[in-house]
């Protein structure tokens, strides 16, 4: 795999988030010639910069939703692999400014689409979520529009679920407001969520460079989890640990809010009969002919694939994705 990376120059859009800068951890461990972060926060490059000291990473302050912000990036450096990491990801906050979420996860998809054909990169994956596969809310319709663009582009998407401990993920908004309120909203405990750790997630993406040849998407094997069973940890398991008890904890329960799903799915149903699998995630084809890259992967027939389909993630576990949590933060 290392040898996919040698001397090769790489642009994360995004590339100071909780996805994104995990992909330039991990990009930074094989033999790149130059990695470059572009994201619009300048605190938060500063606190990247400072964090990770490697001469071969490069640090640009620009905007996806503004091509001309981007372009310079495009003319000064020749960019082999891009990871298109920068959206907006909140569906609540999505719901809100519609128009706002439209152009990062669109017009900046377009932008960054548009750049890597007119520059010929040769290879750019789109990260995505679940919420494309059969989206009902603001966010899940941009991405899955942003997978679009770049598919019909000939280039690359990666689809998982919720990524544990990202930024404003349920485990952080939990503990959060347990110790400032001491008090846990919760929508439904029946609801069911992909869960993936941020490191394997990103392996998987890694691993899905090697393998594209363009206009695939890769959906990551994913377990889920039960918002129920997340509940009770944070209650009998982490409460303690935070110096709080049981008792003192009020747990208010709202129902699903408007763009919110029971369960959430990872394929929708045009797409299973074009799925094949390949270890530790599936591949959906823009048709069923096989190139001979694919031509020894079995087809998988699936009729769905929704959190509510797959084994879920137990009470240890969860503690343990929390303990890590706890343990980082």
């Amino acid at each position: 795999m290392s040898k996919g990376f040698n001397g090769k120059t790489v642009l994360v859009t995004g590339g100071t988030g909780s996805i994104g800068s995990e992909i330039v951890k991990q990009i930074l461990t094989y033999e790149v010639n130059k990695v470059i972060v572009l994201s619009r926060d300048e605190i938060k490059h500063l606190m990247f910069k400072k964090k990770i000291k490697d001469e071969r990473l490069e640090t640009i302050i620009g905007d996806v939703r503004d091509i001309k912000s981007v372009m310079p990036v495009f003319d000064r450096f020749k960019i082999d692999i891009i990871y298109h990491a920068a959206a907006m990801k909140h569906v609540i906050v999505s719901e809100r400014y519609p128009n706002e979420c439209a152009k990062t996860n669109i017009n900046g998809t377009q932008n960054i689409v548009d750049l890597a054909v007119r520059y010929n990169v040769p290879q750019l994956i789109t990260i995505s979520t679940d919420k494309a596969a059969s989206p009902v809310n603001v966010m899940g319709c941009t991405k899955y529009i942003a997978e679009m663009i770049t598919l019909n582009a000939n280039y690359s998407c990666v689809r998982f679920g919720n990524v544990a401990n990202s930024r404003g993920s349920v485990i952080p908004v939990f503990i959060d407001s347990m110790l400032k309120d001491k008090k846990i909203i919760i929508t439904d405990p029946e609801v069911t969520r992909f869960m993936f750790t941020i490191p394997d997630a990103v392996k998987l993406v890694i691993k899905a460079t090697n393998h594209t040849k363009g206009g695939d998407l890769f959906i990551l094997k994913m377990r889920a989890f039960r918002l129920g069973d997340l509940l009770d940890v944070m209650l009998d398991r982490i409460a303690p640990r935070l110096g709080l008890s049981k008792e003192e904890i009020r747990v208010e329960e709202i129902g699903l809010v408007p763009g919110e799903k029971l369960n959430e799915e990872l394929v929708n149903e045009s797409e299973t009969n074009r799925m094949y699998e390949l270890d530790d995630m599936y591949i959906i084809l823009k048709d069923n002919s096989l190139s001979p890259t694919y031509e020894n992967l079995d087809k998988v027939e699936l009729e769905s694939y929704g959190s509510n389909d797959v084994e879920l993630i137990t009470k240890d576990e969860l503690e343990k994705i929390v303990t890590d949590y706890l343990y980082n933060s």
